[in-house]
């Protein structure tokens, strides 16, 4: 009896599966292939409709790629913005390595003075210079502004590495939103949404995706370009961004829905 080997079940790499919920019953969206009236065949994205009734159609993945690189398009800054906004993050960089490191080491030498003022009590006391009523209220008071510079200390160390590192990161990423407008790796623009974006749906054959402020910041810039008298590509230095403007794309987690 001749034994035929199993065969091994097609994958199937649906780049925008997982990305995505239904807009409608919130179930995940899966992804399938076709064959179309000419014989041509496509990948298409649907709700599995796994809670119940759900009245979404399907959505062809290159309808999907074209909505989200119009997303792309909405949030991708200019050239002349982002290589702006990175001088103006590398002068705060410098500055706050400088402010951050003056502040480090004057907690230093108020911490080497302190250690050094109780070691000096500490002999005072032994030598019998001074009374163990002043002694022990002395030793307290040194202790406490000890602990005190520890916390100040460890506090200007968080703070030396919390925003400038985000914020260069954030300019980056949009960067690359201009990149992968023509870029057909559609795993890298799944991924890039992934990271960018939160609460992405399909709802009425459309794409949503929600941005942090920083990233909704960009869009509203770029609309506010298109619409002024500045859009012409000549003016577009004119139309750079101000460090006040720079300084609002912080790290925080809200996000707004386009």
């Amino acid at each position: 009896m001749r034994i035929h080997p199993r065969k091994s079940k097609k994958s199937h790499n649906f780049p925008f599966t997982g990305l995505f919920r239904c807009g409608e019953c919130d179930s995940m969206i899966t992804a399938q292939w076709t064959t179309g009236k000419m014989g041509v065949r496509y990948r298409y994205y649907r709700c599995t409709k796994k809670k119940g009734n759900c009245d979404q159609k399907y959505l062809r993945e290159d309808v999907v790629v074209l909505q989200l690189k119009e997303r792309l398009q909405q949030i991708a800054l200019l050239d002349e913005w982002t290589d702006f906004m990175l001088r103006k993050v590398e002068e705060w960089d410098k500055s706050e390595k400088s402010s951050s490191g003056s502040m480090l080491g004057r907690i230093k030498e108020n911490e080497r003075e302190t250690e050094q003022k109780l070691d000096e009590l500490v002999s005072l006391y032994l030598d019998g210079d001074i009374p163990k009523e002043n002694y022990i209220l002395k030793k307290n008071e040194l202790l406490k502004q000890k602990v005190s510079l520890a916390q100040k200390m460890d506090s200007a160390r968080a703070e030396k590495k919390n925003w400038v590192e985000p914020l260069r990161e954030w300019i980056l990423d949009m960067k690359k939103a201009t990149q992968l407008q023509s870029s057909d790796n559609f795993f890298e623009i799944r991924d890039y949404f992934k990271k960018i974006g939160t609460n992405s749906q399909l709802r009425d054959k459309s794409v949503s995706v929600s941005f942090c402020p920083p990233t909704e910041f960009a869009r509203a810039r770029n609309a506010e370009f298109l619409l002024s008298p500045y859009s012409a590509p000549s003016a577009r230095q004119d139309f750079a961004l101000s460090a006040e403007a720079v300084s609002k794309c912080d790290s925080t987690e809200n996000r707004t829905l386009i």
